[in-house]
């Protein structure tokens, strides 16, 4: 079901727009896990450069042929972004996991450059807080440099900058993507959400994820879980059996495990 902000946002078009947005980042992560295994590296840098890249192409491929669409290459930028019936579509990648809250997005790692600040100063929401002055020194994020500010010029005041945050990682793909509108609070990349929502990622990220390995039966999901599993006090007192193993491990043949792996760090970036 569609939200208020997306139907104002973009229209009737709502709905195939944000299918649109997931197909393309299942696409671009595909391509990017796809450059890591022609690698054949265990660096992951394969990985981040064809994303970093791949993100904007597959979003600019996505609506080209649609109406009301304006594909821009700033001056200084190495990506062209989409404009949407006057709404610029800017994806990031906002964590490798799910330890992360979109809550606490940032935009890079370090610095925003001074095309993303010119971006939010210009197309961004205006700030709920305005930034205060000591002594006519201004506090908070500094005007973005000239060159990136001018490079922007081609497009219409009134152009709304549409974040797309989205968290994936080389090995387990796509796990989530936001959109909505924030500011840019400082020069770490620290957003303030006015609006952030889900987009379904149901069908459109089967391609850019990996088959997920066999789970034990401890670590599912709550609802595939057999139903006399489900109530902890329910039925009989269980008899000692011989073989633990419960019937899902048995039926998968899945070998015995003592206990759970350790997850091994994805130090993936895209940049590096």
């Amino acid at each position: 079901m569609l939200s208020t902000w997306a139907l104002e946002t973009f229209g009737p078009r709502a709905e195939q727009i944000r299918r649109g947005v997931a197909e393309a980042l299942a696409v671009a992560l595909e391509n990017a896990r796809d450059a890591q295994q022609t690698a054949r590296t265990r660096h992951l840098h394969p990985f981040g450069f064809t994303l970093m890249s791949r993100k904007f192409e597959a979003l600019a491929r996505a609506f080209a042929d649609m109406a009301d669409v304006d594909i821009v290459k700033p001056q200084g930028s190495q990506h062209e972004l989409v404009v949407l019936g006057g709404n610029l579509l800017f994806p990031f990648r906002y964590a490798k996991d799910r330890s992360v809250s979109v809550v606490n997005a940032r935009i890079g790692d370090g610095r925003p450059s001074g095309l993303v600040q010119a971006l939010f100063t210009r197309f961004g929401p205006r700030p709920w807080t305005e930034q205060l002055t000591l002594g006519g020194a201004e506090t908070g994020m500094p005007e973005p440099v000239i060159p990136a500010a001018r490079a922007l010029t081609q497009l219409p005041e009134g152009t709304r900058l549409v974040l797309i945050a989205y968290a994936c990682n080389a090995g387990a793909g796509l796990l989530d993507a936001w959109w909505g509108e924030a500011e840019l609070l400082d020069r770490t990349g620290n957003l303030r959400w006015h609006h952030y929502e889900a987009i379904p990622l149901a069908g459109a990220a089967l391609t850019g994820t990996l088959p997920a390995p066999a789970l034990p039966i401890e670590t599912l999901p709550i609802e595939t879980l057999p139903a006399e599993a489900s109530v902890f006090s329910g039925g009989a007192m269980p008899a000692p059996e011989m073989n633990p193993r419960s019937p899902y491990e048995r039926a998968a043949a899945l070998p015995p495990v003592s206990e759970a792996p350790a997850e091994a760090p994805d130090v993936a970036d895209e940049g590096r």
